[in-house]
């Protein structure tokens, strides 16, 4: 009998806010870095703390973004997601585009708009907004990732016309390891 290749989930790499972020209210994941989108402006960027994906690790992840806007939104409105990738455990060390490797506000590179500066990262994934929900938390798989590196800090460009949500309570990003796995 000839084995087959299978696929099975692995444990989620999980950036959300650790004040705010809430699985027993019904989210699934469990927060493993930090990330704080609460009331993120429209055509503002977030920027989540370095997350190390290990020395062996998954050859692709599911990116599984979930946001929630202050009110409905328009249609076709988008948030992009992007990652900067490093060889380098240590925060602020070999990082693109000026990324930190921490939690906090991304405005860019010296001299340079957001929209410029996220060209030198990894992306983008595209989360497209629908205006025939009420403002609830909408997650939603965005694209498939193969990590280049180990290390890694994800950027959130929020292009929905609006700020997002006053707390953090269901926003988060996370990659979804896909493991292959003989049977």
């Amino acid at each position: 009998m000839a084995n087959e290749v299978l696929l099975k989930s692995g444990t989620p790499v999980v950036w959300a806010d650790t004040t705010d972020y809430s699985p027993a209210g019904g989210v699934i994941y469990t927060r493993t870095h930090q990330i704080d989108l609460t009331s993120l402006a429209d055509a503002a960027a977030r920027q989540g703390a370095k997350a190390d994906l290990g020395a062996t690790r998954a050859a692709r992840y599911v990116v599984r973004l979930c946001l929630e806007a202050d009110v409905q939104l328009a249609s076709a409105v988008t948030a992009e997601v992007y990652f900067g990738w490093s060889n380098h455990a240590t925060v602020g060390l070999d990082n693109p585009a000026e990324l930190t490797g921490a939690d906090a506000a991304y405005t860019g590179t010296t001299g340079d708009s957001i929209a410029d500066s996220v060209k030198e990262l990894d992306g983008p994934y595209v989360y497209v907004g629908t205006s025939d929900v009420a403002p609830i938390m909408l997650p939603m798989n965005i694209g498939i990732l193969t990590p280049v590196q180990r290390y890694v800090s994800p950027v959130i460009v929020n292009n929905l016309d609006q700020a997002l949500e006053g707390d953090a309570v269901e926003m988060y990003l996370a990659l979804i390891p896909i493991v292959d796995e003989i049977q």
